[in-house]
């Protein structure tokens, strides 16, 4: 495994309060279930979710879908054994370590599911396409991520300071839109969510607790840098959104 994705793994194994920090989370795991209720999908759909976590899209597809045949995957060891935990009376699902750019599974799945885990992927074209490649015919690979806007304010408030944030660059709505996806049919969204913290450090620390502290490619800021910001990200409300791009691909009948 790559040093990043070591880091990611490693950050997400130690996120104890995960379920706790995480409303944002759990109301688009909530929402892309929603959607994917609404979509013709084969009868007891053979299921696979890439970025299982805890557990919270997990539980929203076996309740909308409970005649699926779920398969839930992570690449955090600990996750995994937190959603192993909250399913422990479910035999019929199976919760498995896997790196999720390098799935080693048969092809034929009805839907493939992911919410908040391809913002994680080192090629998320390359990615998307191997697990588009993986659906049956008409299968349906459902995709959150994080659009380019997300994190708006905490940028700009480092900005203002001639900073950058140490957050990642998120790929444009019209960027995801543009990846090809051949024998497949591609549908786009976005649904900004913002989320409002008591301060700063809040803000910081709910981040740490989910396991996202995993720094982008700007160095650290020093104490006093740090302090200007986040003087400058409660100034204008301590609020932060969530650019939550999804993703329909919709496998072509033929194959």
């Amino acid at each position: 495994m790559h040093s990043w994705k070591q880091a990611v793994a490693r950050a997400f194994d130690g996120a104890e309060g995960y379920d706790g920090a995480a409303a944002i989370q759990a109301e688009v795991a909530q929402r892309l279930a929603q959607r994917i209720g609404a979509e013709p999908l084969a009868p007891a759909p053979r299921i696979l979710e890439i970025g299982c976590g805890t557990g919270l899209l997990t539980a929203e597809l076996r309740r909308r879908l409970p005649d699926g045949r779920l398969v839930a995957s992570d690449i955090a060891p600990a996750m995994v054994r937190r959603c192993r935990a909250r399913f422990a009376r479910a035999p019929d699902l199976a919760v498995v370590v896997m790196d999720a750019e390098r799935p080693a599974l048969t092809p034929g799945f009805d839907l493939i599911a992911s919410s908040l885990a391809a913002q994680w992927f080192e090629d998320l074209p390359g990615t998307l396409a191997r697990l588009a490649a993986l659906l049956a015919p008409s299968g349906l690979l459902a995709v959150a991520t994080l659009g380019a806007g997300t994190f708006a304010e905490w940028r700009a408030a480092h900005a203002a300071l001639g900073l950058e944030a140490a957050t990642p660059l998120y790929p444009t709505r019209h960027a995801l839109a543009a990846l090809p996806f051949p024998g497949c049919t591609l549908a786009v969204s976005v649904d900004p969510l913002v989320e409002a913290h008591a301060d700063g450090r809040a803000f910081l620390g709910a981040l740490r607790r989910i396991g996202a502290g995993t720094p982008g490619q700007s160095g650290t800021l020093s104490p006093g840098a740090m302090r200007r910001v986040l003087r400058g990200f409660e100034e204008t409300g301590a609020r932060v959104t969530y650019e939550v791009v999804t993703l329909f691909i919709r496998r072509d009948r033929q194959g």
